[in-house]
């Protein structure tokens, strides 16, 4: 007899939450196991409203003792401005660079200064530990401007001075629309990604926190991080899977343990 085997995520049909420069990693890694998926980006990254603040800080990097970077955008979004300012786009020695997660240090990389600190646990609580002595150490965080306060109340309760500057915004995508996500929904849906608490946020946003509530029932739900999991959670969302390590490729590799099916004819 024959034997013939389906791709583990074969007749599963994933959403992809992620804004619409980063959904198509997600997708393509999800259809080559065989799903099929449905980019809906629930946020979009959109430049700051001015940059006067980044750019006074740029000019004197030297100045900080750390620069702490808690997404990709924020990497981007600093060596963009970089660019813009013709400053070197590899930092100084000083400042110190930590990156919250391997995503945010492989960013760093590539932009061309490795990290010196990444905690083993992608949490404020573990990266603001990681540093060291932090009394009177002035620290440049940026981030997004809808990011948690936790990380800047930290780094102050243990003595830092934090220059905490939005480099970028996230909004609400204008095609994104309570019709439209009811409609996906109701099509038939096996799973939905959430990448960071934005995601969960803002579809909650658009639809109401009942209603994604409801919409979710008898689909799985999967989140990369602990802080994603928590504003899912926040929200009354039950949440199933869950990539402790904050990469697309656990997320995915969370998805198929969850979900996977392989069979033999």
């Amino acid at each position: 007899m024959q034997s013939s085997v389906l791709k583990p995520l074969a007749g599963k049909r994933i959403v992809v939450t992620r804004p619409k420069q980063q959904a198509r990693a997600l997708s393509e890694k999800l259809q080559e196991l065989g799903a099929a998926t449905v980019e809906i980006p629930s946020i979009e990254i959109m430049p700051p409203i001015g940059t006067d603040q980044l750019d006074a800080a740029l000019r004197q990097l030297e100045r900080y003792d750390w620069v702490v970077f808690t997404s990709v955008h924020g990497v981007e979004a600093v060596h963009s401005r970089l660019s813009a300012l013709e400053l070197p786009l590899s930092f100084p020695p000083k400042p110190m660079i930590a990156a919250i997660g391997p995503a945010t240090a492989t960013a760093l990389r590539r932009a061309g200064r490795s990290p010196d600190y990444v905690p083993e646990e992608f949490l404020s609580e573990k990266i603001v530990h990681g540093l060291g002595e932090m009394r009177g150490k002035l620290v440049l965080l940026p981030r997004a401007d809808i990011a948690s306060k936790k990380l800047p109340i930290l780094l102050r309760e243990r003595g830092a001075v934090v220059d905490e500057i939005s480099v970028y915004r996230t909004v609400v995508p204008s095609d994104l629309t309570s019709e439209s996500v009811h409609a996906l929904f109701q099509s038939g849906v096996n799973l939905v990604t959430f990448t960071s608490p934005s995601t969960v946020r803002s579809l909650a946003r658009v639809v109401g926190t009942d209603q994604l509530r409801n919409l979710l029932k008898g689909v799985k739900v999967a989140c990369i991080g602990p802080v994603t999991l928590e504003a899912a959670k926040e929200l009354g969302i039950d949440v199933e899977v869950v990539a402790m390590t904050h990469t697309i490729d656990a997320l995915v590799e969370a998805i198929v343990n969850e979900i996977g099916t392989v069979r033999e004819t």
